[in-house]
């Protein structure tokens, strides 16, 4: 300090004074952020799928984001592959194995080459899919044997990858729309739906003790209503594979349809489409930060 003094001595200037430092305070009003409650009467989308039924029924502005502002997150680019790349992989290995079949020829050997093509088909590395491949290969006999019962017990492949897009009286003007993993015909010729599943086992058997919880195999069902049954086939789980049924499926698909149909009239007539703001939805939501979830006056859900 006695240098900076000095200095400033010598320069012919005086020392300013000493002043003490007053902070700018401003006083604010407090204006949290008030839930949403968007109106999308005319602009409710023409075509439902199961997961967008599924938004609706877990957060409406979720459904009005997604489905009215068709506002989506941007993929990020991966440099590995991911669980939901084992999972498509998958998919497509079963449905070119079960497409292509043979009954009586070797199962194991088809079984190989359909993921063998798959994996040429896709371009994916099989350096990276080195880890997934080696679950596959504990897989395969499994399945196989699963395959095996079912062929013993009558039933046959039908077809998969199915589009389907239907216009049912209960939701008009407003579509349906999906794609089904797989249809099996039972010896009696009745078809079973069958979605193939890569996630937890635990949530799936949660889903179905509810049958008016599970909304992707009721829609599955209103898609194709000539199925009397459908089955979730775990195929990453250590019984693998596991089928795990929702009973009842047409009742199920034919309640959700009333229900969905009724909520669609609701919207139409100018109901609005709130922020839930509660549960584990919330903490994964990709539109937490347009409903301002954080900020609300009132964090409580409506009633």
């Amino acid at each position: 300090a006695g240098q900076r003094v000095t200095l400033v001595a010598r320069c012919g200037a005086p020392w300013p004074a000493e002043t003490a430092w007053v902070p700018a305070w401003q006083a604010v009003d407090p204006a949290p952020v008030q839930r949403p409650l968007p109106v999308a009467a005319a602009d409710l989308p023409s075509k439902l799928s199961a997961s967008t039924i599924d938004t609706l029924r877990t957060c409406p502005y979720r459904f009005y984001a997604r489905a009215v502002l068709r506002l989506y997150e941007a993929d990020e680019l991966e440099a590995g592959l991911e669980k939901r790349d084992y999972g498509n992989w998958l998919h497509g290995v079963l449905h070119r194995f079960h497409r292509d079949r043979i009954v009586g020829a070797d199962d194991h050997a088809a079984l190989q080459a359909a993921a063998d093509a798959e994996t040429t088909e896709r371009d994916l590395d099989a350096a990276e899919l080195l880890p997934f491949r080696a679950s596959f290969e504990g897989f395969a006999p499994a399945y196989l044997a699963w395959l095996a019962g079912r062929d013993a017990a009558g039933w046959r492949w039908h077809e998969g990858e199915v589009a389907r897009q239907v216009l049912s009286p209960a939701l008009a003007p407003v579509r349906l729309e999906g794609r089904l993993d797989r249809l099996d015909v039972a010896p009696d010729g009745a078809l079973q739906l069958i979605d193939y599943k890569t996630g937890r086992t635990d949530l799936l058997k949660k889903k179905v003790a509810e049958p008016l919880e599970d909304t992707q195999l009721a829609v599955y069902a209103a898609l194709e209503p000539r199925a009397r049954s459908a089955i979730y086939l775990s195929l990453d789980d250590p019984a693998a594979p596991l089928a795990i049924e929702h009973p009842g499926v047409a009742d199920t698909a034919a309640q959700m349809l009333g229900h969905l149909g009724a909520e669609l009239e609701r919207l139409r007539a100018g109901a609005a489409l709130p922020a839930l703001g509660e549960g584990a939805p919330c903490d994964t939501c990709e539109a937490r930060g347009l409903c301002r979830r954080d900020h609300w006056a009132e964090p409580e859900a409506p009633s």
